[in-house]
């Protein structure tokens, strides 16, 4: 057990330490620049849902499956930036957090903050700690790549680089499958709750 312990902790500095922080950062400030921006957007030019046909924030069908995949495909974007000296991960975060910044600026222009939370919460304690963990290995191995490139790497990447790269995307594949599920299925019940109201019609 203690040597499994150690194995953890060791792969924890490595992959987590350093980069986690960083692509938190990175998608914390550009979310609240997205906050900002979607804050101002004025409440009477927003489509109501008898103008669109559905609310824009409230889709009509939310699946598993939709939304599994979606965020598998951020994920490999974020992953990218192994291959792209970290610009493809970096761009995802900044672009990310604009996104959700963006929509919940205006998305609590039309309902309770608290029932913005409801909204958020229950399956982004999940995924978001997945996005960031590959967003991580991105970053990594865009730095041992110029790392390489300036001499202070023998190896482009070893073997065992590879191996626990693979065990942490495995793990955020997990975890976002967890959260689409819970996305799909207990997110917006609790929201509702929380607002004492359906929210699909707002």
């Amino acid at each position: 057990m203690s040597s499994r312990y150690a194995r953890a902790r060791a792969v924890c500095r490595r992959w987590l330490v350093l980069y986690v922080p960083i692509a938190a950062l990175l998608l914390g400030v550009s979310t609240a620049v997205g906050f900002l921006l979607g804050s101002a957007v004025p409440i009477e030019s927003l489509p109501t849902a008898a103008e669109s046909g559905s609310n824009p924030f409230f889709p009509d069908e939310l699946t598993t499956y939709a939304i599994a995949v979606n965020n598998l495909v951020a994920m490999f974007v974020l992953l990218l930036g192994a291959v792209s000296l970290g610009i493809v991960t970096v761009a995802g975060l900044v672009l990310n957090g604009l996104l959700i910044g963006a929509v919940v600026g205006i998305a609590v222009q039309q309902v309770d903050p608290i029932v913005v939370v409801a909204l958020i919460l229950p399956h982004g304690v999940v995924e978001i700690p997945a996005l960031l963990v590959v967003a991580a290995v991105g970053l990594r191995f865009a730095r041992l790549t110029v790392r390489y490139l300036r001499g202070l790497e023998d190896e482009l990447v070893t073997e065992r680089d590879l191996r626990e790269a693979g065990w942490l995307v495995a793990v955020a594949v997990v975890m976002i499958l967890v959260a689409a599920y819970v996305e799909a299925t207990l997110t917006l019940e609790i929201a509702e709750r929380v607002a004492g109201r359906e929210l699909g019609s707002v």
